[in-house]
């Protein structure tokens, strides 16, 4: 459709789909569709009309290969012009479009697959990953080589504005790719290492005994299937003081012998739990591709409603679900367990020379001390059940 207006510098970042017929300069015209804005010329050739592609016009790419602002259209019409009417030829090159360029979405993509050729990928890497495409989807259409340090400094601005964390985490997980996609030239330079991360304030929360004893009982009072799952899994990520995302993965058949045995994690290590009886028996039973922890549809999500509804049931508030890992790493130092096998059950790495010699799994040792660990969690349970009955 054919739309009579004046074009200005301003509004054809903001036009509909349509063709714009330029007031300044005859045969220009702003075509915009649905994936794209296009400037063409009109002209006759020989007593013929032809119509010549000029260029691209994409507002948050200045710098791509064919893009052309309202001056910019106007001066390439203008030298079509004047060649025709000195009687030169009216060669045109012809135009890529950005899209057809290796784009962001695209260099991501690639960076993904040459990652899972290499090997198995981490849980972490694969968040990374849904963290990149979710903060960068207004840029992923843009060729890589647009992409600007400026453009990645208004994105992590935005995110570090609600959630600092998110935005360091954000270009921890870009780092590697644009490491990898300068190596490869398919970008000029990894800027992402010049960008500034935001300040964050390390959480140091360890839940008391008392907010222990509130949060278990409150795990009673939610309602609904996916709550009921959710109050299970707080107590098992506080049983086990395995992360959040790890407990939510976790499947029936992840399970023999009473042991859970991890296969992919935010490390990205085989990692074995001995688990206590109290921890079994939130388990429950299932099929072995069953989900233990599920949510209405599948895996559990939607923490942020239903975490506040724990907060309201327990009366604790300020803490985060991560707070119980590390509230049962300092339980289990109050037992008197060795460093090392908290380090083992917290799945962390041995650093140095020594992991290359260290490679036992301590699933004896993590087992003993995970057992003490259930038994210091249902006395704090039942004291605080005691004090509630008193009160």
């Amino acid at each position: 459709m054919t739309r009579r207006i004046k074009l200005t510098v301003l509004n054809i970042k903001t036009l509909g789909p349509g063709d714009y017929p330029d007031a300044t300069f005859p045969g220009l015209t702003f075509r915009v569709g649905k994936n794209r804005r296009t400037w063409t010329l009109r002209h006759w050739v020989g007593g013929a009309q032809r119509r010549e592609k000029l260029g691209y016009y994409h507002p948050d790419a200045p710098d791509a290969p064919n893009n052309m602002g309202l001056v910019e259209a106007r001066n390439a019409a203008r030298k079509i012009s004047e060649r025709i009417d000195s009687g030169a030829p009216t060669i045109v090159e012809p135009v890529v479009h950005p899209r057809q360029e290796l784009t962001l979405g695209k260099l991501i993509d690639k960076y993904e697959k040459m990652r899972r050729k290499e090997g198995p990928v981490s849980t972490a890497m694969e968040n990374g990953w849904s963290a990149i495409r979710r903060f960068l989807k207004d840029y992923l259409s843009l060729p890589a080589k647009s992409f600007s340090k400026a453009n990645l400094r208004a994105v992590r601005d935005e995110v570090s504005e609600k959630k600092p964390s998110a935005a360091n985490r954000f270009l921890g997980a870009l780092g590697p790719v644009f490491t990898w996609a300068a190596q490869e030239d398919l970008i000029e330079v990894n800027f992402v290492r010049d960008i500034r991360k935001s300040k964050e304030t390390a959480r140091d929360r360890v839940l008391t005994h008392d907010e222990i004893g509130s949060i278990w009982h409150a795990c009673d009072r939610l309602e609904g299937p996916s709550s009921v799952a959710f109050g299970r899994l707080v107590r098992f990520a506080l049983l086990t003081a395995q992360r959040r995302d790890e407990c939510a993965d976790l499947r029936h058949g992840d399970i023999l012998n009473a042991t859970w045995r991890q296969s992919k994690n935010k490390a990205n290590r085989p990692h074995a739990i001995p688990l206590p009886a109290l921890a079994i028996e939130l388990v429950g039973t299932g099929e072995a591709r069953d989900i233990v922890f599920a949510g209405r549809t599948g895996r559990m999500s939607g923490w942020s409603k239903m975490k506040p509804e724990l907060d309201r049931q327990s009366g604790v508030t300020g803490w985060t679900l991560h707070d119980l890992r590390r509230t049962a790493a300092s339980g289990l130092q109050d037992l008197d367990i060795d460093e090392q096998v908290i380090k083992s059950i917290l799945n962390h790495a041995i650093p140095g020379v020594s992991a290359r010699y260290m490679r036992s799994t301590l699933e004896p040792q993590k087992g003993a001390a995970l057992a003490l660990w259930a038994d210091a969690i249902a006395a704090i349970v039942a004291a605080k059940q005691s004090s509630s009955t008193v009160n």
